[in-house]
């Protein structure tokens, strides 16, 4: 079991939020280096706040990955029915664009979207381009338009 604060969330989460820049700049079990398996929690802002989301991407070193999220077990407030993980994979083969596809089942949702200039920067050394890469793909998940992004989501 884990140690909880007051808040309901992860005596961890508080943690890392208290020595964050703020808020929504916290994560939790970052690698120091992207390599292989990259499983790290994110602080993402979903219109309610910010609420701690967890991320696997498998990546091979090449210009696409999978992945599969899922609310955190750090955050407060959760039932046994809050986790709905989505999955799916993320390319940026022209080193620009990205390119997501997804699905959701317990929400019964699948989709695809192009984010033109979405592509991770400097993947390869920087763990900060994951977080990107992970809240754009949670934004694309929770239907958050941009004004050049395009994609179709399926019911």
């Amino acid at each position: 079991m884990l140690g909880r604060a007051d808040s309901g969330r992860t005596v961890a989460l508080e943690e890392a939020i208290a020595a964050a820049d703020d808020e929504g700049s916290a994560t939790l079990g970052l690698p120091a280096k992207p390599a292989g398996k990259l499983s790290f929690t994110f602080m993402f802002d979903d219109g309610n706040g910010f609420c701690a989301q967890d991320i696997t991407f498998d990546w091979d070193g090449g210009a696409w990955t999978t992945w599969s999220q899922d609310i955190s077990e750090h955050e407060g407030d959760l039932s046994p029915g809050s986790s709905a993980p989505a999955y799916g994979w993320a390319s940026w083969l022209n080193r620009t664009d990205l390119i997501l596809a997804y699905v959701w089942p317990d929400l019964g949702i699948q989709g695809w979207a192009h984010v033109p200039g979405g592509a991770p920067d400097d993947y390869d050394d920087d763990p900060q381009a994951w977080v990107e890469l992970a809240r754009t793909i949670v934004s694309v998940l929770y239907g958050n338009e941009t004004p050049r992004r395009t994609g179709q989501t399926y019911e």
